[in-house]
C-alpha cells in the first residue's frame, strides 16, 4: 500500500515540477522553446554569451548581456509588424498598468521579412519580468499578443529547491522500503 503511495507521489511531483517548466506563451516542444502568438508561433531562443555556450528557453539563468532571438514559423507573421516590451513584474493588474514606468526595454513595432526579431538587453538586476510580443497586420485587423512571464537570476534558487525536494522524497521512499523490508511476513500454508 505505501508503495504505491509513494509511486502516485512521485508521478505526481514530476508532473507538477514539468509544468512548472513552462512560462505563459513559452512552452518546449519537440527540443525546442516554443511560442504562441495569436494562431501562429515563435521559436524563442536566449543566451548569455559572456557567461556560457548554452541557450536557455524561459528563465534567463544570471544578471547581464542577454541575446533574446524570436524566429517566426508561419510566414503570416513575417508580414505583421512585430515589437517586443520587457516590463518589470511588480505586480500589476494588468500590462497597461503604469507600461512606461515598469519598460525594462523595448524593441519598437516593424517588419521582419526574414521572419528573425533579435536583440540584446543587460539585465542589470534579479527579479520577475513580463515579456510582450505584439504582432499587427498593416490594416489592423489582426492584432496578436504573447505574454510571458520569467525571472532573470532565480533558477539557481529554483533548482536547488526542485532538487532539495525530490532529496527528501527519495528519502521518505527509502525509509518506507527500509521500514516494510524488516516486517516479519507469516509463513505461508
Amino acid at each position: 500500500m505505501n508503495v504505491r503511495f509513494f509511486a502516485a507521489v512521485i508521478f505526481v511531483s514530476i508532473g507538477c515540477a514539468t509544468q512548472a517548466q513552462a512560462h505563459g506563451g513559452v512552452s518546449i516542444d519537440e527540443g525546442q522553446c516554443k511560442m504562441k502568438i495569436g494562431p501562429d508561433q515563435m521559436n524563442f531562443t536566449g543566451y548569455q554569451p559572456l557567461k556560457s555556450r548554452e541557450q536557455f528557453c524561459d528563465d534567463i539563468p544570471d544578471v547581464g548581456p542577454t541575446i533574446i532571438v524570436l524566429d517566426a514559423v508561419q510566414d503570416e507573421l513575417r508580414d505583421m509588424s512585430l515589437e517586443i516590451r520587457i516590463l518589470r513584474d511588480v505586480g500589476q493588474s494588468n500590462d497597461d498598468e503604469n507600461l512606461e514606468q515598469n519598460t525594462e526595454t523595448y524593441v519598437p513595432a516593424k517588419k521582419y521579412r526574414t521572419g528573425t526579431l533579435n536583440f540584446e538587453y543587460d539585465f542589470k538586476q534579479k527579479g520577475k519580468f513580463i515579456g510582450l510580443v505584439k504582432a499587427r497586420n498593416e490594416d489592423g485587423s489582426k492584432d496578436y499578443v504573447s505574454r510571458f512571464p520569467f525571472s532573470v537570476g532565480e533558477t539557481e534558487t529554483r533548482n536547488i529547491t526542485i532538487a532539495t525536494f525530490f532529496a527528501v522524497l527519495g528519502l521518505v521512499g527509502f525509509g518506507l522500503w527500509y521500514k516494510n523490508s524488516f516486517k516479519t511476513k507469516p509463513p505461508r500454508a
